[in-house]
């Protein structure tokens, strides 16, 4: 097993020399094997390793012992120990347990990659994990985004040195190495999608079809991933054609050329130049796009169709045009209370904001998702919102206020965006834009004695 974590390794580029690398470490089976296989090659890598345990406190006394059986090891391997223990707290509306709970960890994990300065977060994916995810993928009708699986190397932090490696080989090298490991009693539940395929579907499918599933899955995941990776550069290429014009407001596509691309292409095209103009990325669907693709073909003009999201398609002769309708700049308006600590879903935006009480050792100003303010200076209750008619601000690092309407203008928000950004806003007055300027009353100074940290997950 060792050797195949070694050539994942070196196949995928997952690990530079003299890398400081954060292990996540649950206790399970796959977790253990990683943090010991590391452990092993660590000195040929010059890596040096860091164990990280989150307690999901889900599973009480178990969870607990989890925890000290994940500090045990480390303690044993002469490592370095970080854990922390979750507050149990309701999920967010709109958020699948498991999302929330994905969510909270990978924050953790995060947190103390910052705080060691490590530059990779080692997780303990392997085969059978990958089988589960294409399976999972492909019975939700997923196209080849989906279809890839899980990848080696993500976002250039996570990596997956188990990925090549069985169930059956990890088990196998923890029992002839006397290792314990510890095991989770909820993923023998079938209530979750994921645990019933991996209890019921793979093993018939293995019983019935194919006993090497999962190390086939896995490999035409591999081939996925590549295949994806070439029809994305010939996407990106496509996008930069003078033949797809992009104004403010809409977007015209000259048919002849789209006509000649071959349709995964322009499904492709199509797909992405769709979700230009949608809220939620995920809310641009097969359908929506190949009906879109439909306009192309024949010579009549006039045609028209409505998606979500206030976007409308229609062939002008030899041109489709994509456009967000005026009308949609006049959407609901969504108002959620966010408490402290606490997180939201915003299901208009399809993401989550969180916020935490933290320290000022804690403070990251190079994270582009997370903001900062001074507690002592807001004025309760919190709500997360759009914009509302006299809404005012007053932008960091100015003096005196501004109309929020003001404020968009000199920023050059389109009018039909404007109702999408999300504030927050305290009693008072309006707090932070999204993506944009932090209120000046609530900015941390030398004398901020309590934190805030407002993170978009």
């Amino acid at each position: 097993m060792i050797e195949k974590v070694k050539r994942t390794i070196t196949k995928y580029g997952l690990l530079k020399n003299d890398e400081k690398i954060v292990i996540g470490l649950s206790g399970g089976p796959d977790s253990t094997a990683l943090t010991v296989a590391l452990g092993r090659l660590a000195p040929a890598l010059g890596a040096q390793l860091v164990v990280a345990h989150f307690n999901h406190s889900l599973r009480g006394r178990e969870s607990d012992e989890d925890e000290g059986f994940a500090a045990r090891l480390a303690e044993k391997m002469k490592l370095t120990f970080v854990s922390r223990k979750m507050d149990v707290q309701p999920v967010p509306k709109g958020v699948s347990p498991e999302d929330f709970y994905r969510q909270q960890r990978y924050r953790f994990f995060d947190e103390t990659a910052r705080s060691n300065h490590a530059g990779k977060v080692a997780l303990g994916h392997n085969m059978q994990d990958q089988a589960e995810t294409v399976l999972l993928h492909l019975l939700r009708g997923s196209g080849l985004e989906g279809l890839k699986g899980i990848m080696p190397l993500r976002d250039g932090k996570y990596i997956r040195p188990l990925l090549e490696v069985s169930r059956e080989e990890i088990i196998k090298f923890l029992t002839e190495s006397g290792i314990a490991y510890r095991r989770d009693s909820s993923n023998e539940s079938s209530v979750h999608a994921r645990n019933k395929i991996r209890l019921e579907l793979l093993p018939y499918l293995k019983k019935e079809f194919n006993p090497k599933i999962d190390e086939t899955l896995a490999q035409m995941a591999e081939i996925l991933r590549e295949e994806n990776e070439l029809i994305r550069a010939c996407t990106a290429k496509a996008l930069k054609s003078t033949c797809i014009k992009r104004q403010r407001n809409r977007i015209l596509l000259n048919v002849e050329y789209m006509n000649l691309l071959p349709v995964a292409l322009q499904r492709r095209v199509l797909k992405e130049l769709l979700e230009t103009f949608a809220i939620q990325k995920n809310g641009i669907t097969f359908l929506h796009v190949n009906s879109v693709g439909q306009l192309m073909q024949g010579p009549e003009s006039g045609r028209k169709i409505c998606l979500p999201f206030g976007i409308e398609a229609r062939r002008e002769y030899e041109s489709l045009i994509l456009e967000r309708t005026k009308g949609y700049a006049k959407q609901t308006e969504f108002e959620y209370v966010i408490d402290i600590p606490g997180a939201v879903y915003v299901k208009e935006r399809n993401l989550t904001v969180s916020l935490r009480l933290t320290r000022r050792d804690e403070i990251d100003l190079s994270a582009g998702n997370k903001n900062y303010f001074d507690l002592d200076k807001i004025m309760p209750p919190l709500v997360l919102r759009n914009r509302r008619n006299g809404d005012w601000f007053h932008p960091l690092g100015m003096t005196g206020r501004q109309k929020l309407k003001d404020f968009f203008i000199d920023h050059k928000i389109p009018q039909q965006k404007r109702n999408e950004i999300i504030l927050l806003v305290d009693r008072q007055s309006v707090l932070w834009i999204e993506h944009m300027r932090l209120s000046d009353q609530v900015k941390i100074t030398p004398k901020t004695k309590k934190f805030l940290e407002l993170e978009i997950i």
